[in-house]
C-alpha cells in the first residue's frame, strides 16, 4: 500500500483532531488507574492509563481524585461526575421569558435571555454596584423598549449564567436607572458564544471548556 500524500496525511490529522475536539466526556468513576466515561452522551467507555479512545481522548494520568485527559491536544482535569461540557438548563416564564439569576463581574443581578439585544445591556445603576468604568468608553445609541437612549460598549470581566462563564464580554450599559432599563438583558454578545437549544418551554445554554 502506497504512503499517503504528505499533504493529504496533514488533512487526515486535522479531521481527526477536530473530532476529538468536538468530543465530549463526562465522568462516571474514577480507579486507582482507570476510569468509566460517556463519550458524545451516548458511548460507555473503561480507559486505563495511556489508552486512546476510538474518538481520540488519551488518558494521561488519574492522581488525587481525579482522571487528567488529553483531547485535541489540550490537558483538562476531570473530576468524579464532571464533564467537558459547561451546562445550564432555563425554563419559560408564565409569559414565556426566560429569566436568569446571573452574575456580571461577580455582582448577582437579575436578567433576561433576549436574542434580539446585540449585547449584554445593564442599567447605570446595576453598573455602579458592579464598579464598571464608563471612562474611555465609546458612546452609541441604543434602542430599548422604552424608547431610544445613550448607552456606553464597555468590556465586561465576566458573565455568568448557571454553570457557564465567559470572559471579556461585550457590555452595553443604558444611561438611566430602572425605568430605561428594568432589567438586564442577556444579549447575543454573550449567547453567540454558546450553544443554544430550546424545546418548548425549555431552552439549554452549552458551552465546551476546551476553547
Amino acid at each position: 500500500m502506497s504512503r499517503l500524500p504528505r499533504a493529504l496525511a496533514a488533512a487526515v490529522l486535522a479531521l481527526v483532531s477536530q473530532a476529538a475536539l468536538a468530543a465530549t466526556i463526562y465522568v462516571m468513576s474514577i480507579g486507582r488507574s482507570d476510569v468509566q466515561l460517556i463519550v458524545d452522551g451516548t458511548t460507555v467507555r473503561s480507559m486505563r492509563v495511556g489508552d486512546v479512545s476510538p474518538e481520540g481522548i488519551r488518558l494521561v494520568e488519574v492522581r488525587a481524585g481525579a482522571a487528567v485527559f488529553e483531547v485535541g491536544g489540550k490537558q483538562v482535569i476531570l473530576g468524579l461526575g464532571q464533564s467537558t461540557v459547561a451546562q445550564t438548563m432555563l425554563r419559560a416564564d408564565a409569559r414565556g421569558h426566560f429569566m436568569v439569576n446571573a452574575l456580571v463581574n461577580g455582582v448577582p443581578v437579575q436578567a433576561i435571555i433576549d436574542t434580539g439585544a446585540t449585547n449584554v445591556a445593564l442599567n447605570m445603576a446595576d453598573a455602579r454596584r458592579m464598579g464598571i468604568d464608563l471612562r474611555g468608553a465609546r458612546r452609541v445609541t441604543s434602542q430599548t423598549a422604552n424608547g431610544p437612549a445613550t448607552a456606553y460598549l464597555v468590556p465586561l470581566h465576566s458573565v455568568q449564567v448557571g454553570d457557564i462563564v465567559l470572559r471579556n464580554v461585550i457590555g452595553e450599559i443604558i444611561d438611566g436607572g430602572p425605568e430605561k432599563l428594568p432589567i438586564a438583558l442577556i444579549g447575543m454578545s454573550f449567547l453567540k458564544q454558546v450553544e443554544m437549544r430550546r424545546t418548548g418551554n425549555a431552552m439549554t445554554l452549552s458551552r465546551p471548556h476546551l476553547r
